[in-house]
């Protein structure tokens, strides 16, 4: 895998951590716009969630630490990018996750599949 141009890859970071900001995450038409047609997710909980499953979510506290620690995005080929890094609770002490994205950019990017892995950090 090769590393993103610096633009892309900061990019991609704001478009993450996009997804943790309740004014973002909660606005339906930003998310129908950002989620591919086909996305999926694979939650903390091992819970599979379709696009439409995240489209219907709806508003709660989120308490994640931003920055994103541990951030990287790297290409896997063109136009697809993966993204990996670990969540980290502001207030809590327990909750830290591992996190995986795949984008996919057909003329912007658009989320493709998450999946989350609970860790002790």
């Amino acid at each position: 895998m090769q590393e993103l141009n610096r633009d892309e890859a900061l990019t991609l970071q704001a478009m993450e951590e996009a997804m943790w900001r309740p004014e973002t995450r909660f606005d339906r038409r930003y998310m129908e716009a950002v989620l591919a047609e086909n996305f999926s997710e694979v939650g903390r909980s091992g819970r599979l969630f379709t696009r439409g499953d995240t489209l219907e979510l709806q508003p709660v506290e989120i308490d994640i630490e931003l920055p994103l620690r541990g951030f990287e995005a790297v290409a896997v080929c063109e136009d697809v990018a993966l993204v990996r890094y670990t969540s980290v609770p502001s207030r809590a002490t327990r909750g830290a996750t591992h996190r995986t994205s795949v984008w996919v950019n057909d003329g912007r990017w658009r989320l493709r599949f998450h999946q989350a892995t609970p860790t002790d950090i």
